[in-house]
């Protein structure tokens, strides 16, 4: 197992990274969210924050603590 440290990246980059990590599009993402590609998009580049339950249902997602999402823990990847 080995640990990732996200402290350098954004909420957005996250997701990038654990969408590339489980083989999905962003526009997969943005539809399990409910939001269209171009605002994931936004929110992937910084332009737009996460809402605070747009992280929750992410984090459900990937099956990570929100604070990995936030950067404030380090993803630990198997």
């Amino acid at each position: 197992m080995s640990t990732l440290k996200l402290d350098e990246l954004n909420s957005g980059q996250i997701v990038k990274r654990l969408a590339g990590f489980n083989g999905e599009s962003l526009k997969q993402i943005a539809g399990t969210i409910g939001i269209s590609p171009s605002a994931l998009s936004q929110k992937c580049s910084g332009r737009i924050s996460f809402s605070a339950e747009e992280i929750a249902t992410l984090a459900e997602h990937f099956n990570v603590a929100s604070d990995v999402l936030l950067g404030r823990a380090p993803l630990e990847v198997k």
